[in-house]
């Protein structure tokens, strides 16, 4: 079974649209995904602009956050047919991750709010998805969540890449989930997050030797 890791990057829809912000208040402007295969090795990724239907231009806040650009999104395809490429880049056979529940919400608001029908396709990928920021939390203990950063930190990673990137956010989210996989490593972090009132004040690279670890 193949493991897809995906991070959606929204933008709200525009105030003038009142109708369609009761039934949901953001779109979709990127979908950026990894796919790794039964030994944890990525094999392919995904990445495409989604064209949004409810806004002209990208506002300041979003443009800054995501780095994504109005002239970047002009071209883009809009969102149903870049879903059903996902859904389809994605196989069968498989079980999506992401750094929370945001985006599962996300393509479900979404889906309602522009009136696509889920096939059998689709309604597979919805019921096959797991939130890997809330099984990190507990695989270490900690019982609020935390960014995706934070979390690459706490497992002795460097994040790679600008957060906030849909492929890059993807990409770190798999990479820290195939150090996860390392047992022994983790259960040290647990004993230590543990003896903390705050775990984020240490540098797990300052705990671990991470060069001798075998992935």
């Amino acid at each position: 079974m193949n493991r897809v890791f995906v991070d959606l990057e929204m933008h709200p829809v525009g105030p003038e649209y009142v109708q369609e912000r009761n039934i949901f208040k953001f779109e979709t402007i990127e979908v950026g995904a990894v796919k790794l295969d039964e030994d944890c090795q990525e094999i392919d990724s995904f990445c495409e602009y989604v064209k949004p239907l409810y806004s002209e231009t990208v506002l300041p806040r979003y443009e800054e956050l995501t780095g994504i650009t109005t002239q970047m999104l002009a071209d883009a395809d809009a969102f149903p047919n870049v879903l059903r490429r996902f859904v389809d880049w994605c196989g069968a056979d498989y079980t999506v991750y992401s750094w929370s529940k945001t985006d599962l919400c996300q393509i479900r608001g979404e889906c309602r709010l522009k009136g696509i029908k889920a096939d059998e396709s689709l309604n597979y990928m919805l019921h096959h998805w797991q939130d890997f920021q809330k099984q990190f939390s507990r695989l270490v203990g900690i019982k609020h969540p935390i960014k995706l950063e934070e979390a690459v930190g706490l497992g002795g990673l460097d994040f790679d890449g600008r957060a906030h990137d849909g492929l890059v956010d993807a990409r770190n989210t798999a990479n820290l989930y195939r150090q996860s996989r390392d047992e022994q490593m983790f259960r040290k972090l647990k004993a230590l997050i543990s003896e903390k009132e705050n775990p984020l004040v240490f540098s797990v690279g300052d705990v671990f030797n991470f060069e001798d670890l075998k992935l």
